[in-house]
This record gives structure tokens, C-alpha cells and sequence, in this order.
């Protein structure tokens, strides 16, 4: 996974509200896809002083090198990290430390990092309760999980995973992690001689069901993911089942009706959603011996709305 334009102005708007400084540890590592002289013309944009190096690295890529892409230790050596280290499974890239992150973590390993960085990693691998144990033991406290441009929407077969916004936010919140940074970006990305690029990224600030009138094919055509910090406080943990929130929503509501009021809401609200699927499945089934035509014409209509309706998103706080 790697780290293109939209990305780079991300970090450096958090780091300028709360500063890197430490030991950053990514999983897996960066590709970074820009050189210096645009990230100095981002940070000129952002009004972010970038940290100096005394000898800035090419990128690990022979590719990118060619290209004059960064490296990722001095990326994010310029973003005010001391230290920059990187874990993989096998030690292609040279990562420092060697280990599988649906196992255990090197004990070794815990609680010595500042920040954990990762985008989209987490993705590609198969077991993600053991990834999110391992990102809590892997920071120590005060630290910082960095969740950056992790594919939500149009990355098929990127990796296990597309992981919804409400993924992070219901995990952290009922882990009691501190949510610093909540994001949704999108854009139309692409390649050109090895390097990623992509249009501006529109950027919004992600609130759990600002989506809800779009999950069912009304989203779009372009690519989404999620940008997400999070802080480990005192009393975090890493091993909490969060519930789906917009669930945990209604059981609230049901919850707080008087005890006569909550048998016959249940009810209704159940009736309600077996006749709409009783009805749905009748259409999909052509409704037995009956004409196909009020179905045909049902199913076209549902194309030229969904076509002619516009998407409900709020305005966008950026455009990176």
C-alpha cells in the first residue's frame, strides 16, 4: 500500500493540530508516491514546516527511485518522527521487524511505539479482531493508530476487506480509545509509469449515518476510504466486540419505551419487515402465475429514479 498526495496533506494537517515526535512504526512498507519538491510545495500550501533531514532517502522501490519518489523513512522523518521502523511477514522490503500480524506480537514489540501507521494493510489480512489486539499492545500509552486512506468502497479484490467508516468509529468508541480524526475521502485514482495518481480528493468529516440514505447502490462511482486517528488513553483496550452502531441506535430507542409500548412496536416494526420481504421476494419471483410486466415496469422505474436522484452528501470540509 502506499502514500499518494491526498494522503501526505492528511498527515501533515494532523500532525500541524497535534504534533509526531517518537518512534512510528508502519505495517508493511510505504510506498511513497512524490517527491520531495511536492511535498514541499503540499507543506508550502499547508502551512506545515517539515522536520529536516540530513540525508533524504529514495524510495525502496527501484521503480519509485527512478521516478525520485521518497522514501518512507524520510517521509515521515519530515513529518516529526524520530524513529521510523516497519513489521512485515516476510522481509522483502527490508522491514525491521519479521512477524505474522494474524498471530501474536513479538512480546518484545509491545508498547514501544508512539504511532502505528498503516494504509490499508489491515485489509489483507484474514483476521482482523487478532490485527486491531496487536495495533492496541504494539503503542505505548498516549500513542496513536493511524488509519490512513484505508479502502472502503471500489477496491474490489484489494485486498480481504472493504471496511465501512462505522467499522472504526464502533470499535474504537467501545474500546474507549479517543477519536482525534474521522474522515471520509474520495476520489478517481490512476496509474502512469508506476506512480499513483489521482484527482483532488474531496474530503468529509465522516458522522456515524451521514450514509445511510446512500448503502443501497446510491453510492457512486468513485473510490472511498477512511482516514481515522485514534489516541490510546488511560483504560483503552483492544479486545471489545463492538455492536453495528446504527443497531445499538434502535436497541436504545426500544429500550427507553415504556414496557406496554415496546411488545407492540417490536411487533409492528417485525410485521413490517417480513411483508417488505415477503413482497420483495413475490417480485422476484415474477409474483407466481401473474404478468411479469408490473414487475418489469417496477424495476425500471427503481433504474430511472436511482439514475435522476442526486446523492445526499454534506459539502466537503477539503479538497487535498
Amino acid at each position: 500500500m502506499g502514500v499518494a498526495r491526498g494522503s501526505a496533506r492528511l498527515l501533515m494537517r494532523e500532525a500541524k493540530q497535534r504534533p509526531f515526535g517518537g518512534r512510528l512504526l508502519q505495517l508493511g512498507r510505504s510506498s511513497v508516491y512524490f517527491t520531495g519538491p511536492e511535498l514541499e510545495d503540499w507543506a508550502h500550501l499547508d502551512d506545515f514546516r517539515l522536520a529536516p533531514v540530513d540525508e533524504p532517502e529514495l524510495s525502496h522501490d527501484p521503480r519509485l527511485a527512478a521516478a525520485g519518489c521518497l522514501g518512507d523513512r524520510t517521509f515521515f522523518q519530515r513529518l516529526g518522527f524520530d524513529r521510523v521502523e516497519s513489521c512485515d511477514i516476510a522481509d522483502w522490503e527490508g522491514a525491521e521487524h519479521v512477524f505474522d500480524l494474524n498471530g501474536e506480537v513479538p512480546p518484545e514489540l509491545e508498547g514501544r511505539f508512539d504511532a502505528v501507521f498503516e494504509t490499508g494493510t489491515i485489509v489483507q489480512i484474514f483476521d482482523l479482531p487478532q490485527v486491531l489486539r496487536n495495533l492496541w499492545k504494539l503503542l505505548a500509552p498516549g500513542g496513536r493508530v493511524i488509519h490512513c486512506a484505508v479502502p472502503s468502497n471500489n477496491h474490489m479484490d484489494l485486498g480481504f476487506y472493504m471496511l465501512c467508516p462505522t467499522f472504526f468509529s464502533d470499535f474504537y468508541s467501545a474500546n474507549g480509545w479517543r477519536i482525534d480524526s474521522h474522515l471520509l475521502c474520495e476520489y478517481f485514482a490512476y496509474w502512469h509509469r508506476g506512480r499513483l495518481y489521482s484527482d483532488r480528493w474531496r474530503i468529509y468529516q465522516y458522522r456515524p449515518g451521514m450514509l445511510d440514505p446512500l448503502s443501497y447502490g446510491r453510492y457512486g462511482a468513485a473510490q472511498a476510504a477512511t482516514f481515522l486517528v485514534a489516541t490510546k488513553i488511560e483504560g483503552a483496550t483492544g479486545d471489545v466486540v463492538p455492536q453495528l452502531g446504527q443497531y445499538r441506535q434502535t436497541w436504545e430507542e426500544y429500550a427507553a419505551r415504556e414496557p406496554g409500548e415496546r411488545s407492540s412496536a417490536g411487533l409492528k416494526e417485525a410485521d413490517a419487515r417480513a411483508r417488505g420481504l415477503v413482497e420483495r421476494v413475490d417480485d422476484l419471483a415474477g409474483g407466481g402465475q401473474r404478468s411479469r410486466l408490473p414487475v418489469l415496469l417496477k424495476r425500471l422505474g427503481e433504474t430511472v429514479r436511482r439514475r435522476l436522484l442526486k446523492r445526499k452528501m454534506p459539502r466537503p470540509i477539503a479538497r487535498l
